[in-house]
């Protein structure tokens, strides 16, 4: 059977449902967290997102699920390689737990599930830890809310041009953001101007450099023309004078970095999943 129609629904055992379980209460914690923070609001006519907006909605999550148990299962097996890989799926799963914190019903699914999975789903979301290559085009027309923090697909996506390094790409050593338009409600209450996101300074951050109907909310810190969040809203002109299906996020969200995510980062993740699946007004 050819890769690309193979569709596999991720199967736990018993330990992975203990290991699931912890990182559900993980995730929970991070929820409280965000609500007792002490993020600064910007002053004046910020706008808000919906926290309901998520009730009872579908997201389909679209992950990488068999790296880990093919570095399970090799032999010899590669320890530092499994440890990489578990993280990822950690990470994963953590995403997944905060989505369900928000009232989401999420599904999970591989990078080669056919594009019909989708049907009926509220919000797609496409994890950095899949293989571009296996995703391509195939969610790019669909007029379903959609999030990438997987950068390499913001070409197939119809979100930038193409090229990596010049129209999007990866930074390492990041830590902060730039907040330029803290009114949009994609902003998340936070104050224009520098955001520590992430809790150390040795993370990776994805960008892009979004066609002319994007609006941008953050920025690199110091590289104003990389995009770490921008948004279309639907209709909005894309690359190359495509239209934008429905709303679509690009969020800076590398492999390993959900866990890390500080009180403002995990705001804004937060304003990007409810205002994906707001009806635009």
């Amino acid at each position: 059977m050819a890769r690309g129609n193979i569709s596999r629904e991720l199967t736990f055992d018993l330990n992975e449902d203990l290991h699931r379980r912890r990182l559900l209460c993980g995730a929970a914690a991070m929820a409280a967290a965000l609500l007792i923070s002490t993020v600064t609001p910007a002053v004046g006519r910020a706008a808000t997102v919906n926290p309901d907006a998520g009730r009872g909605k579908s997201v389909l999550y679209v992950g990488n699920l068999t790296k880990l148990e093919k570095a399970k299962a090799a032999i010899p097996i590669d320890p530092k390689r499994v440890a990489q890989l578990q993280s990822w799926r950690d990470n994963d799963l953590k995403a997944v737990s905060f989505l369900q914190s928000l009232g989401f019903k999420v599904r999970q699914t591989d990078e080669y599930s056919a594009v019909d999975l989708a049907k009926g789903q509220d919000l797609i979301i496409i994890s950095e830890s899949v293989d571009a290559l296996d995703v391509g085009g195939k969610y790019r027309n669909l007029p379903i809310p959609l999030i990438t923090f997987e950068n390499d697909l913001l070409g197939e996506l119809g979100m930038t041009d193409w090229k990596n390094g010049r129209d999007y790409g990866t930074d390492d050593n990041q830590r902060f953001i730039f907040v330029v338009d803290a009114p949009h409600p994609l902003a998340a209450g936070l104050k224009a101007g520098v955001q520590n996101v992430l809790t150390d300074e040795h993370f990776k951050m994805n960008w892009g450099k979004p066609g002319p109907g994007a609006v941008t909310i953050a920025t690199l810190l110091g590289e104003p023309e990389k995009a770490a969040v921008f948004a279309y809203e639907k209709g909005a002109t894309m690359n190359a004078e495509s239209l934008a299906p429905a709303r679509r996020v690009s969020f800076f969200l590398w492999q390993d970095t959900f866990e890390a995510l500080r009180p403002e980062g995990l705001a804004l993740f937060r304003a990007a999943i409810l205002w994906a699946v707001t009806p635009p007004e």
